[in-house]
C-alpha cells in the first residue's frame, strides 16, 4: 500500500488490518464461562483465526494479505506489553536491514521468545498455550512471506528507500 498509494492510505489499511485481529481477540477474551482456557489464550486463538481469514478470505478467492498487522492487533489485545516489544524488534530490524518483510518475519519470530521471557516474571501471567500460539503464528507469517524470502535471496526484494 505504501509504495502504491502513499502513507495516508497505507496507515488506514494498517489500522483496519490490526483492528481485524484486535476486535475478535478482545471479544473472545471477554467471553464469560468459556471453559478452562485462560482469557488471553481464547483471545489469541480468535486473533489467529482472524489472521487466517485475513490471509485467505473466502470472498476474495482466498487471496489476502500477509497477516502481520492482523496478528499484531490480536497480540495488542491480549499482551500489549509484549506487542510493544515486538514493535521495537520490528523497528530495529527495519532500520538495520531496510526490508519490511524481513522485519515482519523477525518480529513475529521474536514474539514467542518475548512471551516466554515474560512468562517467568511474577507481574505477567502468560499461559504456555499463548507461547505456542504465537510460535504457530510466527511460522504462518514466515509461510505467507515465502515470495518475499525468495525475492530477498534473488536480490529483487524492494527495500525501504534511504532519505
Amino acid at each position: 500500500m505504501l509504495r502504491a498509494f502513499g502513507w495516508k492510505p497505507a496507515l488506514a489499511v494498517l489500522v483496519l488490518d490490526a483492528a481485524k485481529g484486535y476486535a475478535p481477540a478482545l471479544l473472545a477474551s471477554w467471553l464469560p464461562g468459556a471453559g478452562a482456557a485462560p482469557a488471553t489464550t481464547l483471545g489469541l486463538a480468535a486473533g489467529a483465526a482472524a489472521t487466517l481469514g485475513h490471509c485467505y478470505p473466502l470472498f476474495a478467492g482466498f487471496r489476502g494479505g500477509k497477516g502481520v498487522a492482523t496478528a499484531s492487533g490480536a497480540l495488542l489485545a491480549t499482551h500489549a506489553g509484549a506487542a510493544a516489544l515486538g514493535l521495537a524488534v520490528f523497528a530495529a530490524l527495519a532500520t538495520l536491514t531496510r526490508y519490511v518483510s524481513l522485519a515482519s518475519i523477525g518480529a513475529a519470530a521474536a514474539m514467542p521468545a518475548i512471551l516466554l521471557t515474560l512468562r517467568h516474571r511474577p507481574d505477567h501471567a502468560v499461559p504456555v498455550a499463548d507461547v505456542y500460539l504465537t510460535a504457530a503464528l510466527a511460522g504462518f507469517i514466515a509461510f505467507t512471506h515465502r515470495s518475499n524470502l525468495s525475492r530477498l535471496r534473488q536480490g529483487r526484494e524492494p527495500g525501504i528507500p534511504r532519505r
